[in-house]
């Protein structure tokens, strides 16, 4: 996936979104609305005011969720 792909995902705001990080505990972000989204993710857990805090945070063993969007798969 592409991290805009994953952005547009989240900013349906149709579900909470699952991705699949290979080898790694899956990504569960729950958006509620344009200034709260929620991620957990290993023992994880954050709130953000907007979706680029959410994008940009290096909470992935150092890397964001834009770097290690190849590697994710939507469920």
């Amino acid at each position: 996936m592409t991290a805009q792909q994953i952005k547009d995902i989240i900013m349906s705001f149709l579900n909470d979104v699952m991705l699949d990080y290979p080898d790694h505990d899956m990504i569960f972000i729950n958006p509620f609305n344009e200034n709260k989204f929620e991620l957990s993710y290993d023992d994880i857990s954050k709130t953000y005011d907007n979706i680029d805090d959410l994008m940009s945070d290096r909470i992935f063993d150092g890397k964001t969720l834009t770097e290690i969007a190849p590697q994710l798969t939507a469920l």
